[in-house]
């Protein structure tokens, strides 16, 4: 699945994922390829990504002050503060 995180001033990411984890104010959410359509807001903290079965948290976190996600099935929009 394609992920773009964008804040106001500039791109944060762009690349392909396998898993994408997001925090809500109903909790946190994974995300994968084929995920059905959504947009939610979403709550400061640490948005992970995925790739492959490694992971490296230093290349793969990303502290968030909140934001919104749009969600569909290949690809997801990330806009955070």
């Amino acid at each position: 699945m394609k992920v773009f995180i964008y804040s106001l001033r500039e791109k944060i990411y762009e690349g392909e994922v396998d898993i994408l984890s997001l925090p809500t104010a109903n909790g946190e959410i994974g995300v994968l390829e084929n995920h059905v359509p959504l947009v939610t807001p979403i709550s400061k903290g640490k948005v992970k990504i995925r790739k492959g079965s490694g992971f490296d948290e230093a290349d793969n976190v990303f502290e968030i002050s909140g934001g919104f996600a749009q969600i569909n099935p290949k690809e997801t929009i990330l806009l955070v503060g």
